[in-house]
C-alpha cells in the first residue's frame, strides 16, 4: 500500500497591487464628482420661472394719454369687474372673444372704438312692446349665458350697467330678430358665440357706430352679415 500522501495545498493567487489611477482616469473622477454636486446644488437653489404678462388687449393703438388709448383702457377694466364674464361658449369667454374680435382686430378703428365708447342706453334700448314680444316667445331669454355673455360685451364695451342693459334689450344673445317668426336661442355653441358676436356689432351699427358689421363679417347689411354670421363666416 502507497503511504498516504498529505493533500496538496490550494495556491492562492497572488492579489496584485492595486494601481494608481492614470491622470485622464483621475480627471474624469473628478469632474464626475462635481457635475454631481454641481447638478444637486441647481436642483436646490433653482428660481421660480417667470411668465411673461399679456399685454391688454388693443394696447399697440395708443398710448394711455390718447383718446383711443384711455378708452381701450376703460373698456378692459370695465370687463374683468363685469357680471357674466367667466362663461364661456365654444372656447371663448366674453373678455376672449371682444379682446380678440374687437379691440385687437385690425379691421376695427379707433374711431370705432372712441365711438363706441360714448353709445348711451337710449342708442340700443328696445321699446316695450318689442321686448315683450321676446319674452313672450323666450320667457327665460334674460337668464340664458349666450345673454349675459352679449351683454357682457356691449356693457363692457359702452360702459352701460349691464343690468338696464339687459333689461333694455332682453334678445341679446338670441337668433334671429323680435319682430320676425324667427326668434330662438340656439342649441349650439357655434351659433351661440356667432350670434353674441353679431348681435354686439349690430346693436352698434343700429345706434351709429357705422362700418362695424363690415369689419367683422365682411359686410355691413344686417341681414347679409346675420347670414354670414350663421353659417361660420367672419374675421375674427
Amino acid at each position: 500500500m502507497d503511504p498516504i500522501r498529505s493533500r496538496p495545498r490550494a495556491l492562492s493567487t497572488p492579489t496584485p497591487a492595486a494601481q494608481p489611477q492614470t491622470t485622464q482616469q483621475a480627471a474624469r473622477t473628478a469632474k464626475a464628482n462635481e457635475v454631481g454636486h454641481t447638478g444637486l446644488s441647481t436642483f436646490k437653489g433653482t428660481a421660480p420661472v417667470r411668465v411673461a404678462a399679456q399685454p391688454t388687449p388693443g394696447s399697440w393703438r395708443g398710448g394711455p394719454d390718447t383718446e383711443v388709448g384711455k378708452a381701450v383702457q376703460s373698456m378692459w377694466a370695465r370687463m374683468q369687474q363685469m357680471p357674466g364674464k367667466d362663461i364661456s361658449i365654444k372656447g371663448d369667454t366674453p373678455a376672449s372673444l371682444f379682446g380678440r374680435a374687437i379691440l385687437d382686430s385690425k379691421h376695427i378703428t379707433n374711431e370705432q372704438l372712441i365711438a363706441m365708447s360714448k353709445v348711451t342706453l337710449d342708442q340700443l334700448a328696445t321699446d316695450p312692446a318689442t321686448r315683450q314680444k321676446v319674452l313672450d316667445k323666450v320667457p327665460n331669454a334674460r337668464e340664458l349665458p349666450v345673454h349675459k355673455f352679449t351683454v357682457a360685451m356691449l356693457a363692457s364695451a359702452t360702459g352701460i350697467d349691464p343690468q338696464k342693459l339687459s333689461e333694455a334689450c332682453p334678445d341679446l344673445g338670441l337668433t334671429g330678430a323680435p319682430n320676425t317668426p324667427l326668434l330662438y336661442a340656439a342649441k349650439g355653441e357655434g351659433m351661440q358665440r356667432s350670434t353674441a358676436l353679431h348681435d354686439f356689432t349690430d346693436y352698434l351699427r343700429g345706434a351709429g357706430v357705422k362700418g362695424v358689421n363690415k369689419a367683422v363679417w365682411g359686410v355691413e347689411n344686417r341681414i347679409l352679415s346675420a347670414i354670414v354670421s350663421a353659417v361660420g363666416g367672419g374675421r375674427y
